[in-house]
């Protein structure tokens, strides 16, 4: 489980990468999951790596997000 604590860094922490997530989505709409990952890491770098597998399923959970296994794509939902 996943804890906030008086170290996190709010630059990587979940909240930030769905953030940064939902921005990118909302312009493309859809996207490869690969390219959504490299996207990701070249603007938060590579600490997000803990936390982009936790950001998808906390977005997958408030209903923000489709994913589509035939084409490895993610959907934005509105």
């Amino acid at each position: 489980m996943i804890k906030p604590h008086k170290y996190l860094n709010l630059e990587n922490c979940v909240i930030s990468i769905c953030v940064l997530i939902l921005k990118i989505l909302k312009d493309v709409e859809i996207i490869k999951y690969n390219d959504l990952y490299n996207i990701v890491f070249q603007i938060k770098g590579e600490n997000m790596k803990y936390n982009f597998i936790p950001a998808l399923d906390f977005l997958f959970l408030l209903g923000k997000l489709q994913y589509y296994p035939e084409t490895d794509t993610l959907e934005l939902i509105e």
